[in-house]
């Protein structure tokens, strides 16, 4: 697959140790990018963006995209000169997951040879960045890395509703480039590191909730109108009698509980604790 490669980049490894390449594939959702990168940016020694060329999801339908206003994002959150934005057909695969996982893998290929790829998603918020650093310095990383994940299922008001899962785990990390066989999965021997991860995967408004439901990996594995009705319905008041709330695989997502919206996309920090707020 020929990439596109937006501008130049630098990197700056620690001697003694893999340096650490966030991978991030962009899309319709690209203004969720800037609270994700800084959560990472100073523990990564180098960030590659992937980006359809021609501006087309997943599932083969096109997005709308602001070029300048992206690329001035972008020069705003790099002041170290580590990110790279590369552009490629990610749509042409047979199915939204085929092509999911082949932007996955071509964006591996592209971080330096040896490095830890670290797959992020645009909306996806690192809490404990330098506790996982100096995990993954002290050698204990192996296989397919694995992150705690809090999950937000709905924004209503100061509060989030997010997926209540005890361990809930997804993966982040491999050093196989070019080894994903679905999404950020490569088969290898899962590892648990001390990463925590607020996910605002179903945290959006309205619109950009059916867009997701339409555009991204799982798109065609479910009936994205009626599970974009019944999340509608979701409110403060009936959150807490509903379970198996997960699009396929109900039982996945057991439950929903409350927390306080950290404001992370108000401009304040992200506060690590979300993940420890007790049950209500």
């Amino acid at each position: 697959m020929k990439l596109k490669l937006w501008w130049k980049w630098r990197r700056h490894p620690q001697r003694g140790v893999a340096p650490l390449s966030f991978a991030v594939p962009v899309a319709y959702d690209y203004k969720y990018l800037p609270p994700v990168i800084k959560s990472f940016y100073g523990i990564a020694d180098e960030i590659i963006l992937g980006l359809d060329k021609d501006r087309i999801s997943w599932s083969g339908h096109p997005f709308e995209f602001d070029a300048r206003e992206f690329k001035s994002m972008i020069r705003g959150l790099d002041p170290e000169e580590k990110i790279r934005v590369i552009e490629g057909d990610f749509h042409s695969g047979p199915n939204p997951m085929a092509n999911d996982t082949e932007e996955r893998n071509q964006l591996a290929l592209a971080c330096g040879k040896g490095n830890w790829i670290i797959q992020i998603d645009s909306d996806e918020v690192l809490l404990n960045p330098w506790e996982f650093k100096e995990w993954m310095d002290s050698g204990k990383g192996s296989g397919l890395i694995m992150a705690h994940s809090v999950l937000v299922f709905k924004k209503c008001g100061d509060e989030l509703l997010v997926v209540d899962k005890e361990n809930h785990q997804h993966a982040v990390g491999t050093r196989l480039p070019g080894g994903y066989i679905g999404a950020r999965y490569t088969g290898q021997n899962k590892k648990l590191s001390p990463l925590r991860i607020l996910h605002f995967s179903y945290g959006r408004t309205p619109e950009e909730m059916r867009m997701k439901l339409t555009n991204w990996g799982h798109s065609r594995d479910f009936d994205t109108d009626q599970y974009f009705e019944f999340w509608k319905s979701v409110n403060l008041d009936n959150y807490s009698r509903l379970k198996d709330v997960h699009p396929i695989a109900d039982w996945d997502w057991p439950r929903l509980r409350k927390i306080k919206d950290p404001g992370i996309y108000q401009n304040e920090a992200p506060r690590k604790e979300v993940l420890n707020e007790p049950r209500r």
